[in-house]
């Protein structure tokens, strides 16, 4: 009996042997048909980019040298329109949008220039509709002005630079800079300071 069972070990042994051979066998053919499919899958890519990479670089070289030309163009633009590189002040937007806005709440305000002759206005509007007008020349004035000081000296005078002034009700006119350093504190905190030379 001990000559039987061991003779059945020895070929239940062959037997697992030759299982693990060929399962050995089976991973080593599918491992290398996994990197012959890798390197071709590679090879695809590589002939892919070779192909396609010259007009990808020609590409991106002409969008950069666009984006350059339109760059001096807005460079251009900017300098023909009097806004050059010199430092200004980045609060410009917000300051002429609360000066606007306090002028607008004025429901009993008048806005126009004074007359040649008395002291009433000349055709004077509703301050807000004299806003509605103004907020589409503060869009320019913030980006032309390099200082508080110089687009408030824009927005209280006309294009022929007469002072616009503000009335309300029968009382006398007053000039609209003064009414603002008077009631809107960032005006009267920029009238507090020294001028400044804004030349470059």
């Amino acid at each position: 009996m001990l000559g039987g069972t061991q003779a059945q070990k020895v070929s239940l042994m062959k037997l697992f042997l030759s299982i693990a051979a060929a399962l050995g066998l089976a991973l080593a053919v599918w491992f290398g048909w996994l990197l012959n499919d890798l390197r071709l899958e590679l090879k695809r890519s590589a002939q892919t980019v070779n192909r396609d990479l010259p007009v990808i670089l020609a590409n991106t070289r002409k969008s950069t040298e666009t984006l350059a030309e339109v760059s001096g163009d807005i460079k251009e633009l900017r300098n023909l329109a009097g806004v050059d590189d010199a430092p200004r002040d980045q609060t410009l937007v917000t300051y002429a949008d609360s000066v606007l806005d306090l002028i607008e709440t004025q429901a009993d305000a008048k806005i126009g220039t004074e007359k040649l002759i008395g002291k009433s206005l000349s055709d004077p509007v509703p301050a807000k509709e004299w806003v509605a007008g103004a907020r589409k020349e503060a869009v320019w004035l913030t980006f032309r002005a390099k200082s508080r000081t110089e687009l408030l000296d824009r927005l209280v005078r006309t294009k022929f630079g007469s002072d616009w002034k503000i009335q309300f009700g029968d009382a006398q006119p007053q000039s609209l800079r003064e009414w603002l350093v008077e009631n809107h504190p960032p005006t009267a905190e920029s009238a507090q300071q020294p001028a400044r030379d804004e030349t470059p």
